[in-house]
């Protein structure tokens, strides 16, 4: 069994390549929702619904986020136009409130949709079924993430990152016995702080992955000082962590076994071992997806 964590654009890539690689073992993916928000009178998951246009295929690979043709009418005249979720986007989560409303779990949601989708080889779980939410402090200001990220364009400086409701959510019933269960364990190029962070705080998530027996392989989302997508680099400077691959081998040192960085980090290599994970070289730069297939078969590979 393996089981990933992760959310955004770059967990999008990495599993479009391992969902490929994958044969009979059984498949799970923890997406984060603590970017999850309210907006349009609906409550919109970005990453979750990210991970699904991923999978299914029908993901805008030009943007590497919403489904591929989507139109934008309902923006016209909107005060929300800042935020592009398109007219087929918001059609399927005005639905998903809707099953909400009648009772039914974001993972109930979220399993429909995948049935629907196609997605066959894969379990899609959110981090929770609970409300949380990232907000950022900046000049006493609190800021929604999305806004943030999109709205004000990553300017604000950040002196807070607060998780909303977080120390009260749950985990989905059958999540930890997943992580408990798995292979391999594998920790998406996804912003160490914001996407892979909110997992790791809802309770019982990171003891029951130091518990489990699993190889736990997590993928630098940044190459050569540069991440790939986001701001990755701004939130590992305000965790006062290195703003590179060493950057993101000390977030994961004690949860992580191995680190898949790229070659034009190879340089690291030493310092990464020092920090007690072994690095695993390779091309991380996910220009298509026979990339991403490629650093998939090589974590597959591992054996104990």
């Amino acid at each position: 069994m393996i089981t990933t964590l992760g959310g955004g654009v770059g967990a999008g890539k990495f599993l479009e390549g391992l969902y490929s690689e994958v044969n009979k073992e059984a498949l799970n993916v923890i997406v984060n929702t603590a970017d999850d928000f309210d907006i349009f009178n609906v409550r919109v998951s970005p990453d979750v619904d990210s991970v699904l246009h991923w999978l299914s295929g029908r993901i805008n690979r030009k943007q590497g986020w919403g489904i591929r043709n989507d139109s934008f009418f309902h923006l016209m005249g909107s005060e929300h136009s800042w935020f592009k979720l398109g007219d087929q986007d918001l059609e399927e989560n005005i639905k998903k409130m809707n099953l909400i409303k009648r009772g039914l779990s974001l993972e109930e949601v979220i399993e429909r949709q995948r049935k629907k989708l196609g997605i066959k080889k894969a379990k899609i779980l959110p981090m929770t079924n609970d409300k949380v939410e990232t907000y950022i402090f900046s000049e006493g200001k609190k800021i929604h993430f999305q806004e943030y990220l999109i709205k004000h364009k990553m300017k604000p400086k950040i002196e807070r990152v607060f998780f909303s409701n977080i120390k009260k959510s749950k985990p989905p019933d059958s999540m930890l016995n997943l992580i408990a269960e798995s292979r391999i364990i594998i920790f998406c190029p996804s912003n160490p702080i914001i996407s892979i962070g909110p997992i790791l705080e809802v309770p019982g998530v990171k003891s029951a992955i130091r518990k489990s027996k699993a190889i736990k392989v997590a993928i630098s989302p940044i190459v050569s000082s540069k991440a790939f997508k986001g701001p990755v680099l701004k939130f590992m400077k305000f965790k006062n962590l290195k703003q590179s691959a060493l950057g993101v081998a000390e977030f994961y040192t004690g949860l992580a076994d191995y680190l898949m960085i790229d070659t034009l980090d190879s340089k690291l290599d030493s310092s990464i071992s020092e920090l007690g994970l072994k690095p695993i070289i390779k091309n991380i730069k996910m220009s298509n997806k026979s990339v991403s297939k490629g650093m998939a078969r090589d974590i597959l590979n591992i054996s104990a």
